[in-house]
């Protein structure tokens, strides 16, 4: 029994983390202290026994602190141990029984180091970036493709009778 309430105790001391996008579980980490997230209103943090909430996240850092051994002696409210970020592509955070934080997101990058993030994270959205544009200048081409491709079907529609072929087409 006493085992039991030692357990009991240790989760209301911390978080289970689950981070996940659409391809996989990034993160799922019991044993998680602290939790600093990001939405439209600014960053916030999370503790063992948060009220349950719901909220959309921003592209940011997640910031997520695990549990030590010494946790026990610093008491409630006092952040310890080994800090570790993950970076978001938005999504959203999900709170419940002052326990579970859940994280969908589509894409997320984690990492011991925040300046390795910020490097990793700069050249994906410039890869990113540069796809996003190679795929515009293809609709762009096809757009022009089918304009060009509508005019010359009005032209030749206007060369055999006004229209006669709208009328044959849309004739039962």
């Amino acid at each position: 029994m006493a085992e039991n309430s030692a357990e009991a105790v240790g989760s209301r001391r911390s978080l289970r983390l689950t981070i996940v996008t659409p391809l996989q579980v990034v993160l799922d980490l019991d044993g998680v202290r602290h939790v600093r997230a990001e939405d439209a209103t600014g960053s916030f943090g999370i503790l063992p026994g948060h009220a349950d909430l719901l909220t959309v996240l921003s592209v940011s850092v997640l910031i997520y602190r695990l549990a030590t051994a010494g946790d026990d002696e610093a008491g409630e409210g006092v952040v310890t141990g080994s800090e570790h970020f993950v970076g978001l592509r938005g999504g959203v955070l999900r709170v419940s029984a002052g326990r579970h934080v859940q994280v969908l997101t589509r894409e997320a990058t984690k990492s011991d180091d925040l300046r390795t993030l910020s490097v990793e994270v700069k050249s994906r959205l410039t890869q990113a970036a540069e796809q996003e544009a190679e795929a515009y200048k293809t609709f762009a081409r096809m757009e022009g493709a089918l304009l060009s491709h509508m005019t010359d079907f009005l032209r030749h529609e206007h060369r055999n009778g006004n229209g006669s072929s709208r009328r044959a087409l849309s004739e039962p």
